[in-house]
């Protein structure tokens, strides 16, 4: 039998303290992101917190589907404060809110458009 055979049988005390001890090193062949599904909210939300201190990239990418909106807009900020080295924000897109999603679209493009402007007044220096 598998230990994920039994997770869903688990009370959420058994969960949170087999997260903390995943993420602490005391258990070593769990996969942390085979609890999240069993997760509350709160543990989940704590995870995530303690996720990004770690910046670890990998595991915050993978709780995307569990988290709430929120979370995933701490994560995204996070990322774009550049604490979260190689994260890449796209992953963040289907998950946030569809306001926060247009308001990433107009920035973009007004950064286009500036910088466009830069290369337009740099040919013409040129000419």
């Amino acid at each position: 039998m598998k230990y994920t055979h039994l997770l869903p049988f688990l009370d959420k005390e058994e969960l949170k303290k087999v997260a903390s001890e995943v993420i602490s090193g005391e258990i070593k062949n769990v996969r942390l992101e085979t609890l999240f599904p069993f997760l509350d909210h709160e543990t989940l939300n704590d995870l995530v917190t303690e996720l990004i201190a770690k910046k670890d990239v990998k595991t915050l990418q993978k709780t995307m589907p569990f988290i709430s909106r929120t979370k995933v807009q701490e994560i995204f900020e996070a990322a774009q404060r550049g604490e979260l080295p190689d994260f890449d924000t796209a992953h963040c897109i289907p998950f946030l809110d569809p306001e926060q999603v247009k308001k990433i679209f107009r920035d973009l493009i007004s950064q286009h458009v500036e910088s466009s402007s830069d290369d337009d007044e740099d040919d013409e220096d040129q000419s």
